[in-house]
């Protein structure tokens, strides 16, 4: 997981890639004018979420670089990898002769905003702190990429896909849920983290929802005693749910009495198109009953 902050800095008049043909001024997910080329064809991502985006838009052809933790899929062409989310290489950056770079504000560092504008490097940021931010980052990602029609198709097909949750869950108590992003120490979504906003949508309930942070280290007493129904975790924490099923301590909690312990995909925790997938997944595991397969919930 990271959750940090990413301000963007530009030079003025900067058109330094050979896709562009003059530059506009767009305001971008920080409230900053930016200056961009009109059609960008020189792309690098900084964030998994920015390239997930570009490939949800076709745009796989325009990336001449990613982070390290960007995933492409097979058969792609082979673009360069400019190093981690928070300490990018700059001077590989520059050699790839971007005519925009587009980061995140939950991904990237604000140091970037200095050091790239120092260099001329054009940064754009988006940013997506719930499901609907996200849905909006890729319409302004469509129109910086001069393809509004296939922003508008992108995201309508999302917006079907959301309003299908909505309707099966509809109804539905939501359970009681504990997500649990990291094991040691106790790593959970809070008030103003995007997971808890998608795990809304998904039909849930989050016990740490009310906590202040976005990303707190809860307290497991705490976390016991508001009795989750349900616990969430992704692949890599697997081996914690085998030790919280041989802890006494989380014996009678009710996730643990009716065996809800439930391993999802990292999708749901994607500040990008496949948050979708993601809410769906999770709806099916709270609500398996509302996609026609036998289950524990209760109305």
């Amino acid at each position: 997981m990271s959750i940090l902050a990413l301000l963007v800095g530009l030079a003025p008049g900067c058109r330094s890639g050979p896709g562009s043909t003059g530059t506009r001024m767009e305001r971008d997910g920080l409230g900053r004018r930016v200056a961009v080329p009109r059609r960008p064809e020189r792309v690098v991502s900084l964030a998994p979420s920015v390239t997930a985006s570009l490939l949800a838009l076709g745009a796989v052809d325009r990336v001449v670089g990613v982070s390290d933790f960007c995933e492409l899929p097979p058969g792609t062409t082979p673009v360069a990898r400019v190093g981690g989310m928070l300490n990018p290489s700059l001077e590989t950056i520059r050699g790839l002769r971007p005519d925009l770079l587009i980061g995140t504000t939950s991904g990237n560092d604000p140091s970037l905003a200095r050091q790239a504008g120092a260099l001329g490097l054009p940064l754009y940021t988006i940013d997506t702190p719930d499901v609907e931010r996200v849905l909006g980052a890729l319409h302004d990602l469509a129109r910086l990429l001069g393809d509004e029609k296939r922003g508008d198709i992108v995201v309508g097909g999302l917006r079907s896909r959301l309003e299908a949750v909505r309707s099966r869950v509809a109804g539905r108590r939501p359970p009681r849920l504990l997500f649990i992003v990291w094991g040691d120490p106790l790593v959970v979504p809070g008030r103003s983290a995007f997971l808890t906003d998608a795990l809304t949508r998904a039909g849930g309930d989050s016990v740490t929802a009310d906590a202040p942070a976005a990303w707190p280290a809860f307290d497991v007493e705490s976390a016991i005693t508001r009795a989750p129904e349900v616990i969430l975790t992704t692949p890599e924490n697997r081996g914690l749910l085998d030790r919280l099923r041989r802890d006494a301590a989380w014996g009678k909690v009710p996730a643990l009495l009716a065996g809800r312990l439930v391993v999802v995909s990292e999708a749901i925790e994607q500040p990008g198109p496949e948050v979708v997938s993601g809410i769906e997944e999770v709806a099916r595991a709270l609500h398996p009953g509302a996609f026609g397969a036998p289950g524990q919930e209760r109305r």
